[in-house]
């Protein structure tokens, strides 16, 4: 039988030498949350960024992949996902705008140079689209979640992406403000430093992550976690950001894309497949026709 809410909406174990632990809600707001927080079914759009200009591989977002343009499999997700409603691409290439229609989503805008450049941001992007959703889209067309799915994410499948979703409607009245896929961390981040800037010619180190707790007992703390074994630490994971997960209302009201409370999707590291080099596009076309191959052995 399905799990209560009050099972689904556990609070996490908080540390209590943590400075920001999450909000803790009473039942009334609860309650509240759960009826503010629902989200509607119909509405649940995926967004493409696609900008052109990359730097690494030459017109990366159309460049052709297994076949097709490198967006369209993006595209293909969005469109084939049992709870997407609407795929939009947001660009700011008429090029790419074409490309992306070919492909069967919507481009209605092109995105502004101004946030289109190497150093824009996501909230920037989620932002102009919300204000054009706004501008443009009668009240019961707007957003009620958000799903950004990323061109240079090829591997992923739309079963992948409906997993997230369900993920993240399983916990809909939990206060989440967003979700991110996740793999484990491939390197210690216990031992990685920054340089501190203007300080000694820029020589000191400074822990990434100066205080942790013990994995089998978060009361205790850690003061040097750069100094102990890796074991009673707990686990790091890294954001691959191959399926992104946000309420509108993250973007609107707090500013940013993950928001307070994130919840975790959590995927294999083997599925991770960078294609920022011509040798990483190589080995992600080889992966992508497997599981093609794979996809049409079992069909």
């Amino acid at each position: 039988s399905p799990q209560s809410p009050g099972l689904l909406c556990s609070q996490p174990v908080v540390p209590p030498h943590m400075e920001t632990p999450p909000r803790m809600d009473t039942p009334q707001k609860r309650r509240r949350l759960t009826e503010e927080g629902k989200i509607n079914r119909a509405c649940i759009y995926a967004v493409i960024p696609a900008r052109a200009g990359s730097k690494g591989v030459k017109g990366k977002n159309i460049k052709d992949f297994c076949g097709k343009p490198l967006m369209a499999w993006a595209i293909e997700n969005g469109l084939k996902s049992r709870y997407i409603t609407r795929t939009f691409v947001s660009t700011d290439s008429e090029e790419y705008r074409d490309v992306a229609r070919k492909h069967g989503a919507e481009a209605p805008f092109l995105r502004p140079a101004e946030i289109s450049h190497d150093t824009a941001t996501d909230h920037q992007l989620f932002e102009h689209f919300l204000k054009w959703m706004k501008e443009n889209e009668p009240e019961d067309k707007q957003p009620s979640l958000l799903v950004q799915l990323r061109p240079t994410a090829p591997c992923v499948t739309p079963e992948q992406v409906d997993a997230a979703i369900e993920k993240f409607l399983k916990y809909e009245d939990c206060d989440y403000d967003s979700l991110r896929s996740v793999t484990p961390a491939d390197h210690e981040p216990f031992n990685m430093y920054f340089l501190a800037p203007q300080v000694d010619d820029n020589e000191r180190l400074v822990p990434i992550i100066p205080k942790a707790w013990r994995n089998d007992d978060p009361s205790v703390e850690i003061l040097e976690p750069q100094s102990v074994a890796r074991q009673i630490l707990p686990k790091i994971f890294w954001h691959n950001a191959y399926i992104d997960i946000i309420r509108p209302s993250t973007i609107l009201e707090q500013g940013c894309c993950m928001g307070r409370r994130c919840l975790s999707f959590h995927m294999d590291k083997e599925e991770n497949c960078d294609i920022d080099t011509h040798e990483q596009w190589a080995a992600a076309e080889e992966r992508k026709r497997r599981l093609l191959a794979a996809a049409d052995s079992s069909a």
